[in-house]
């Protein structure tokens, strides 16, 4: 079996290839490298365009490093329609994804967006600094999507005193002890209507584009907060500077945009109570280590002819 790498996980590989000493393991890191090389490989792990798709004769398996797949059914669509499985790397984030979404949480719980202004002032406003400081714990976090991602800020949500709910398209019925309630999409007003913060999760599909719009942020509550850790396009960027202007909500704390790198004249900078990450609510040092680990264990799978971890609905795109 070939396995064609083209990413730049190199330090890795040598593990790889002891793990499996039988499989053909090639590394090809440009373009015109991965056309050659791709004709005759079984397995790929990157992502391929429709030439070197086209080219390739035998491949059945793309493994992707990313959670998100839009990025691949963007670039190659005709995937969707063809035999080759697809897995990614859902769930080697999700840690990182809980720890952000907590922080942005306390972020805005302890006022600290309005002490670094005042620290850039030399003002010291013992007075001010009583009024905006709050607590987390005993409020409630409704979470949007409660995949790997989901859970990881539920439980820590659930760690600090927090009544956690959440909704999914398909709600599973076992919580592991960390929500009131799973919930299925059609009572998302209900728990926008609950919630303190918010948590968007749920990953990307043309269906769920703008789920979040002005009809929804109307329901939550004037002192709630919006986090969104998992695509930018799932909330309508418009209806949310609307609503934060007008006091619709009290803050939001993005880490996805719907146009990335967000432009410097976007008018998301100008927000006062808004927190904007660079989409690096995923990442961490130990990222490439947990995204090697699906890639090695599924080359296992693969050879014992087994399911596949991360495997990708191609159908739902996700």
């Amino acid at each position: 079996m070939k396995v064609l790498l083209a990413l730049d996980f190199k330090s890795f590989y040598p593990r790889l290839r002891a793990r499996y000493p039988d499989v053909s393991f090639v590394e090809a890191y440009t373009p015109a490298d991965v056309l050659r090389e791709i004709v005759d490989a079984d397995v790929l792990f990157g992502y391929p365009t429709s030439e070197q798709l086209a080219a390739a004769r035998q491949l059945r398996w793309v493994q992707t490093p990313a959670a998100g797949m839009e990025g691949l059914f963007n670039r190659v669509p005709e995937i969707a329609e063809s035999a080759i499985l697809v897995t990614n790397g859902r769930g080697a984030g999700a840690p990182q994804i809980g720890e952000h979404a907590l922080a942005m949480m306390l972020y805005f719980a302890r006022g600290l967006h309005d002490f670094v202004r005042l620290q850039r002032e030399r003002r010291w406003d013992l007075d001010f600094g009583l009024s905006v400081v709050q607590e987390i714990g005993g409020k409630t976090a409704g979470i949007v999507g409660f995949g790997r991602s989901g859970r990881e800020v539920g439980w820590r949500c659930k760690a600090m005193g927090m009544t956690v709910l959440a909704a999914d398209k398909f709600p599973a019925a076992d919580g592991g002890g960390i929500v009131e309630a799973i919930w299925s999409l059609d009572r998302l007003p209900d728990l926008l209507r609950a919630s303190d913060f918010v948590v968007i999760t749920v990953p990307y599909t043309p269906e769920n584009e703008h789920m979040i719009g002005a009809r929804e942020l109307a329901l939550m509550k004037p002192t709630a907060r919006l986090i969104v850790t998992s695509r930018g396009r799932i909330v309508e960027q418009a209806a949310l500077v609307a609503a934060l202007r007008a006091g619709t909500i009290a803050a939001a704390g993005l880490d996805t945009v719907a146009r990335e790198p967000l432009p410097p004249d976007d008018e998301l900078w100008e927000l006062p109570n808004l927190i904007i990450t660079p989409h690096i609510a995923g990442n961490s040092p130990e990222l490439d280590e947990r995204t090697y680990l699906i890639l090695e264990e599924n080359v296992g799978l693969f050879l014992a002819g087994e399911p596949l971890v991360n495997l990708v609905d191609k159908r739902l795109r996700y």
